[in-house]
């Protein structure tokens, strides 16, 4: 066990660091942009974007002008959130798929060790350095409040379900992704398919937010549960499962996105573990 602990580490250490250092980097940067552009100028900027966009924002304009919800733009810039599937994506599909394609995974196996800590030990680095990574991010957003003069005074404990939802999200693609890989034998084609798969997600969910009529479509994206733009904005859902909010009956809630997204990560892993203990390795080509 520990010698697949180390061969686990020596596989992750330099992506790990790399992404701990971009997203680290990135959140700092932020704050010191948001520290740029007073309040009122970004309001000015927000009244120039056309009702039709309205929808597309994950909280009211009000709000995102604010200067804590200009720092929890970074939780869904599309840099981190790169960082983040890369690191689910890269990690689940080396799980199995990657192995197999370069023909270690049989040797592997050709030692006493089970095949559960085997994929096991893969798991558990994933999602260990899921948590350093989203870590990081609010690390970085720490810093910056701490040594950027801003505007008004933020907490920087508001950022917290946002890291946290940014790690539930990271568990539930590498979950399905180990899962994917586990049924195949080409890395590059368990790659192609989970991009895709995101891309489809990401589409769905912004046709459901803009189409008319078409908001059921949000119950078929996975990304519904990620919105930690909202999380910072209203504290009193970061750490509840729902509430009624603004007049509508239910708003879900920190816990809600938390759990809905984990325990489907989970439910990937332990499909993966049952497929993968059972499964006829094809021989190496």
């Amino acid at each position: 066990m520990c010698a697949l602990l180390c061969k686990a580490i020596r596989d992750v250490r330099w992506q790990l660091a790399g992404s701990i250092l971009i997203v680290f980097a990135f959140h700092w940067i932020r704050v010191w942009i948001t520290s740029l552009f007073p309040i009122r100028q970004f309001q000015r900027l927000l009244n120039l974007v056309p009702d039709a966009f309205m929808p597309l924002l994950p909280v009211p304009k009000e709000q995102i002008a604010t200067v804590a919800g200009r720092i929890a733009i970074a939780y869904d810039d599309p840099l981190p959130v790169m960082v983040l599937l890369a690191w689910a994506i890269g990690r689940g599909s080396d799980a199995v798929s990657g192995e197999l394609g370069r023909g270690t995974l049989e040797m592997t196996l050709a030692q006493p060790v089970r095949r559960i800590s085997v994929i096991g030990t893969q798991a558990a680095m994933t999602v260990l350095g899921a948590a350093c990574i989203a870590g990081a991010c609010w690390s970085g957003t720490y810093l910056g409040i701490q040594t950027i003069a801003l505007e008004e005074r933020v907490s920087s404990r508001v950022f917290i379900p946002a890291a946290v939802n940014a790690f539930a999200m990271t568990c539930f693609l590498a979950g399905l992704t180990t899962l994917v890989s586990s049924f195949d034998r080409f890395r590059a084609r368990t790659i192609g398919i989970m991009a895709s798969f995101f891309a489809a997600e990401l589409l769905i969910k912004i046709v459901g937010l803009v189409g008319p009529g078409l908001r059921w479509l949000l119950w078929c994206s996975f990304l519904t549960a990620y919105e930690p733009q909202q999380l910072v904005a209203e504290p009193r859902l970061a750490w509840v499962f729902g509430m009624p909010l603004h007049g509508d009956p239910w708003v879900w809630g920190g816990l809600c996105y938390h759990g809905i997204l984990i325990g489907l990560g989970a439910l990937g892993y332990a499909l993966a573990i049952t497929h993968f203990c059972r499964r006829d390795l094809p021989a190496p080509l």
